[in-house]
């Protein structure tokens, strides 16, 4: 993770990038505390930000406190998918003031990674034959097995 900071005038932004997890929350929420006391308005960039986890959440809801407390505005900007994801899954986004999203992912200026060359889909495990019983009905109970075949693959197969 990398924060980096602009300040202009009253107005400051901070920019972070890369994973905030447990390990690099704090310097978020210190900056955030920092940046408090020297301007009247703060954003927080998150459009390089891959991955977030509660404690980066947790450092965010701080800030807004704290903007509550001092009368400061505090903001979100270009929010990535990723920590958009988790922000609605929290139900933050309407608590939160997010000005804008960036609409991609955080990792999108990476090369794609190579999908294996042989990776199965889902129907090519399950048998759908119907199996025909005595009276003519088809079976509609299926039979689930473990494929001991090293794979943790689960068959199903009716």
């Amino acid at each position: 993770m990398s924060i980096e900071q602009k300040i202009d005038g009253d107005k400051c932004t901070i920019l972070l990038s890369g994973e905030i997890d447990l390990d690099q929350s704090p310097a978020v929420r210190e900056k955030i505390k920092e940046l408090f006391e020297a301007c009247k308005s703060l954003s927080v960039d998150l459009e390089k930000v891959s991955y977030i986890d509660s404690s980066g959440i947790a450092a965010l809801v701080e800030g807004m406190q704290i903007s509550k407390k001092t009368s400061k505005e505090f903001s979100l900007v270009n929010v990535s998918n990723e920590v958009m994801k988790v922000i609605k899954l929290a139900h933050l986004d309407k608590i939160f003031k997010v000005l804008s999203q960036s609409g991609t992912n955080a990792g999108s200026n990476a090369a794609p990674e190579a999908e294996p060359a042989n990776q199965e889909v889902a129907s090519d495990n399950i048998d759908i034959a119907p199996s025909e019983t005595s009276s003519g009905e088809e079976s509609i109970k299926p039979n689930v097995s473990r494929d001991d075949g090293g794979d943790d693959t689960i068959k199903f197969k009716r």
